[in-house]
């Protein structure tokens, strides 16, 4: 699946009844919250970021926070946060994702280069990488095909 790069997008919830839901980073971590047109200025910033190419493989993607130059989304420890590129190959392979059908049959789903088989994925607002191969919580394979799956929207700021 390719997609364009170099633009802003913002990354929108495709699970039902979620719809109005989009990424967005918050004291350094990924979440999803409603955003709409009254939303603040600060929180359209927050849930929109430029598609680059893979910093680890440039076949796949980066997604680089628009508000905070320099800083992309990136998994530690199965949680997504918003971190400083150091240049280092963990973090180029942490903040890198390749774009794949939406599991959930619709929209994309980003699977972890550095984790094959582990997808950026919404739980309870907070935006982490699962497999689905856990018992319960956030790795869950019970929703893990829907939760998965992401739309590329219409950027929140311009």
């Amino acid at each position: 699946m390719v997609l364009p790069t170099d633009v802003r997008r913002s990354l929108r919830v495709t699970t039902w009844g979620h719809t109005t839901r989009y990424l967005r980073h918050a004291d350094s971590l990924a979440f999803t919250e409603v955003v709409d047109s009254g939303s603040s200025a600060q929180l359209k910033q927050d849930a929109t970021y430029t598609v680059r190419r893979g910093l680890a493989d440039s076949s796949c993607y980066s997604f680089e926070s628009v508000n905070y130059p320099g800083q992309f989304l990136r998994h530690a420890d199965s949680r997504v946060r918003n971190s400083p590129d150091d240049a280092s190959a963990l973090f180029r392979q942490d903040a890198t994702f390749c774009a794949r059908p939406g599991l959930g049959g619709t929209g994309v789903t980003f699977e972890s280069i550095n984790i094959p088989g582990s997808y950026l994925r919404h739980f309870d607002s907070a935006v982490h990488i699962a497999s689905g191969s856990g018992s319960g919580g956030f790795d869950r394979p019970q929703t893990l095909t829907a939760d998965s799956s992401w739309a590329l929207a219409t950027p929140w700021a311009p």
